[in-house]
């Protein structure tokens, strides 16, 4: 699991006095709930929303390569 977020410490929680159902979020869910909220304010002053970066994919892990025999060559799975 990632980094996690105290709710209770957003600054617009503080000052509109929302509702909080749990005290911590995962920091990536919590941006993708107020990226929503950002956009629907944006769409009530009329303006359109600015194009996110899509988050860069977690590189796969390399294959390792298979031991070599002192011949050089690869050895073979038994």
């Amino acid at each position: 699991m990632g980094p996690e977020v105290r709710l209770v410490d957003l600054d617009v929680i503080k000052r509109y006095s929302l509702a909080v159902r749990q005290e911590s979020v995962p920091a990536e869910e919590l941006l993708t709930a107020l990226d929503a909220s950002r956009d629907a304010v944006l769409a009530a002053l009329g303006r359109t929303p600015k194009a996110r970066a899509k988050p860069k994919p977690k590189p796969k892990p390399k294959a390792q390569p298979k031991p070599r025999t002192p011949s050089g060559r690869a050895a073979k799975a038994t």
